[in-house]
């Protein structure tokens, strides 16, 4: 039997209005994060724009929404718990938090307290193996080059 770790992450706010699909690698073999907040567009992260961090409760991945030269910024963040598959065709449900973070710049007002302010998004969602198209073509490249 294999043990097989997500690249996919597909997850949703319980009323719907935030949306996220992670990749850990994409086809292009960066990471890739797309994120859905209410009506608006699709935002699309990929490579050094999405920053993990593992911890003992689980992969915490972070992306800046909103950046200001002095009065802050936004950052939206996920926590991925461990999970392993059976096979690649295999899928685990699961449920976790978002958090939205509002950090404080240096020149806001007042520059003493608390420098972030949390919202938290309970999210449910699904891990799944995709296999991409870099993969099978970078193990073949492996296989010529050490015959």
């Amino acid at each position: 039997m294999a043990n097989i770790k997500p690249n996919r992450y597909v997850l949703q706010s319980n009323d719907g209005k935030t949306k996220v699909d992670y990749e850990t690698s994409s086809f292009i073999g960066q990471p890739v994060f797309n994120l859905t907040q209410g009506p608006g567009p699709i935002r699309h992260f990929s490579g050094s724009q999405i920053r993990t961090v593992d911890t003992e409760i689980g992969t915490l991945v972070s992306v800046t929404t909103h950046l200001t030269v002095d009065t802050g910024s936004t950052s939206f963040s996920v926590l991925i718990p461990a999970i392993t598959l059976a096979n690649v065709s295999d899928h685990k449900a699961f449920t976790t938090e978002a958090i939205i973070t509002s950090h404080t710049g240096p020149n806001s007002v007042p520059s003493t307290g608390v420098h972030e302010k949390y919202q938290f998004i309970p999210m449910k969602g699904e891990a799944n193996f995709v296999l991409s198209l870099l993969e099978p073509i970078m193990g073949a490249l492996a296989k010529s080059a050490n015959p």
